[in-house]
């Protein structure tokens, strides 16, 4: 079957248009078994009616290509799938399924769904992915597939090769057979390199890799995914604390971490949803962004709580309001970067005390510099505008203070957001923008107050 690219997916859309809505289930089918199953899941995805994509669904249900599609679908959009299905019918598809698959799907159901579920699930099949359900969904163990070729210590690499020809189809993809001792501690690695060079007879253990790169089962999944990143790895193995193999995540698994972490980020960092990304609900997708567009809505009044706290101040001097929008732009604004900037880093590697208070003294020194360049620009030409040195000190001190305070606000947030144990990238969210400007008006504000009693209350 040859990949079709989203672009041709959406062409081919309108054309398939007219056959789903006539229930032209043959002619569907003749045109839609010849893309890959991932063509398919994006095909159902682009769908905008419910009742669509279930049509499709089921045409390719009963071709037998079911859990293909189900395991490239969002999770919101296969869940409407299954919701009818019989407990027994969703059974047989998650027997079809991966193990890290088959768990991911059961552990996203309803405890009491779940639980039928895995009661019509054959044992043979349930033996391989229900260890996994006990891990946390985010973690090594929670993506990993219990499915491995290994083999004895004492074995030969004939005994592996044997074992690849016997059992390596029902496994996809597979990069390694593993060297395991009598109690399934992980020795090494044979590649299928190490299968073509290494003559039939060697053994086992002196053909492996003995130093290969592992991971605890309880590391979080972004964390392997660094790893398989700096490493280049194709595979990891999964341990317990024991060294014992656990299981195996491979490439694929980790580009699907990466995808989901980069969804997860982008979404928070503009106040929404991941799972917006795949939605095509208006309804929905308003549900995803309304939290947030609430948490901006309480910053903004609390800017304005504190406008009508200063109204005092603005009836001396009300050319000061003219600022308040580019001082709490630019506090915004220079916040943001920092926060992405240590987000970014958080998520790349774990960073040290040191090495945070190191980001920190730097984005706090970069704050300075663009305040007092920011800060300078705009006093020069409140000035000018104004023709007053009050409003100039006013806001170019007010600038350069903000700046300064929100960049360094911007890089301490995530960071205690990690301590806590919250996503960072919430920080550059709507909850970076509200306290910046409300951190603003303060700055703003108390400056202009100081100067007007220096003055004796006139600008």
């Amino acid at each position: 079957m040859d990949h079709i690219s989203r672009p041709v997916i959406e062409d081919i859309k309108e054309d398939l248009v007219p056959l789903i809505e006539e229930r032209r289930g043959g002619a569907l089918q003749t045109i839609l078994l010849d893309l890959h199953p991932a063509d398919i899941a994006e095909f159902v995805n682009i769908l905008s009616d419910d009742d669509d994509q279930k049509y499709i669904f089921e045409l390719m249900r009963e071709a037998g290509l079911g859990s293909a599609i189900l395991v490239e679908l969002p999770s919101a959009v296969r869940d409407r799938l299954i919701e009818d299905l019989p407990s027994p019918e969703l059974a047989d598809l998650v027997e079809d399924m991966s193990s890290d698959d088959a768990a991911d799907l059961v552990q996203d159901l309803p405890e009491g769904r779940a639980q039928e579920v895995l009661q019509d699930v054959e044992a043979a099949e349930a033996e391989a992915f229900k260890p996994l359900l006990h891990y946390g969904e985010e973690t090594a163990g929670g993506i990993m597939a219990s499915e491995i070729l290994a083999v004895d210590r004492n074995q030969t690499v004939a005994d592996a090769a044997a074992l690849v020809r016997s059992h390596g189809e029902e496994l996809e993809p597979f990069f390694f057979v593993y060297v395991l001792d009598a109690d399934q501690r992980l020795l090494g690695v044979l590649s299928l390199k190490d299968l073509v060079l290494h003559d039939p007879r060697t053994n086992a253990y002196d053909a492996c890799d003995r130093e290969p790169v592992t991971v605890p089962v309880d590391m979080d999944q972004e964390a392997v995914a660094n790893i398989v990143r700096r490493y280049d790895l194709l595979a990891v193995p999964v341990v317990d604390s024991s060294g014992r193999l656990l299981g195996r995540i491979t490439i694929d698994d980790v580009v699907d971490v990466m995808r989901e972490e980069a969804d997860e980020d982008l979404a928070r960092m503009v106040g929404t949803d991941e799972e917006e990304f795949s939605e095509t609900s208006v309804r929905r997708i308003a549900l995803f962004r309304l939290p947030w567009i609430l948490a901006s809505l309480g910053g903004g009044m609390v800017s304005g709580l504190l406008l009508n706290h200063f109204a005092a101040v603005l009836a001396m001097a009300l050319s000061l309001i003219a600022f308040v929008p580019v001082i709490t732009a630019m506090g915004g604004n220079s916040g943001s970067q920092a926060a992405i900037t240590m987000v970014r880093l958080l998520a790349l590697r774990r960073l040290s005390r040191r090495q945070v208070a190191s980001i920190v003294w730097r984005e706090a020194r970069v704050g300075m510099l663009l305040g007092f360049l920011s800060g300078g620009i705009l006093a020069l030409v409140a000035l000018l505008w104004k023709g007053s040195w009050f409003y100039g000190v006013a806001v170019g001190v007010a600038m350069a203070s903000a700046i300064l305070v929100a960049v360094t606000m911007g890089a301490l947030i995530p960071v205690l957001f990690k301590r806590l144990k919250v996503d960072p990238a919430i920080a550059t969210g709507p909850f970076v923008s509200a306290s910046n400007d409300a951190t603003g008006l303060l700055i703003y504000f108390g400056v202009a107050i100081l100067l007007l009693r220096f003055t004796g209350g006139t600008p």
